[in-house]
């Protein structure tokens, strides 16, 4: 039987990971912290797990981090992309080199992850794959939509899945953009220079 001191409550969990109550709330959803619900509806996280993201660098410790010598400029898009394939990663990053556009990339390498990293840095855009080991874009997309601070984010779906095996899998919101592979860098370039354009940085 567990002790009382081995949970917390999600206010409390969201206090020591430093992130916003919504945050912790994703992760709970998503299987990153460990939680269940009383008899009386009240969520209990288990503190293990809350100790367990602070040790891979998610919640506070990743907040407070120095900025890397890479971060995005104040004045450019930040664009998180979602792909499991490292020599995608590869293309894309080559892609928004040849570009020159005011766009700044990141990299995770499947839906759990990228609900780790925005737990504590909201992007202003981000691409992702559909099908992903862990955690795939489907769940991704749902866990974003099903908090306020997350719903609005632009998403561009990229996919090698047919419009039918999409509709399988519950099909996708109606805001998303999707791209089937193969993508041009032109297709994928005209894409940002719109998002730069709707969302041009500040």
């Amino acid at each position: 039987m567990l002790n009382p001191r081995d949970t917390c409550s999600t206010t409390e969990a969201a206090r020591r990971l430093g992130v916003a109550l919504s945050t912790v709330q994703a992760w709970v959803e998503t299987g990153a912290l460990e939680a269940w619900k009383t008899p009386g509806g009240h969520r209990r996280v288990l503190v293990k797990s809350v100790d367990r993201l602070l040790e891979q660098g998610s919640g506070r410790g990743a907040a407070k981090a120095k900025p890397s010598r890479n971060a995005a400029p104040d004045s450019s898009l930040r664009v998180l992309v979602v792909e499991d394939e490292a020599m995608m990663r590869e293309i894309y990053a080559g892609f928004f080199r040849q570009w020159h556009l005011p766009v700044t990339p990141s990299f995770c390498e499947n839906g759990y992850e990228a609900l780790l990293r925005i737990g504590h840095e909201i992007p202003d855009l981000i691409m992702t794959d559909l099908s992903m080991p862990e955690m795939d874009g489907f769940q991704m997309i749902r866990a974003l939509r099903d908090f306020e601070a997350t719903a609005r984010i632009p998403v561009i779906a990229v996919s090698g899945l047919s419009d039918g095996e999409i509709a399988e899998q519950g099909g996708l919101p109606g805001d998303i953009l999707l791209l089937h592979k193969p993508v041009s860098t032109e297709q994928l370039r005209d894409v940002f220079s719109n998002a730069l354009s709707l969302h041009p940085p500040t």
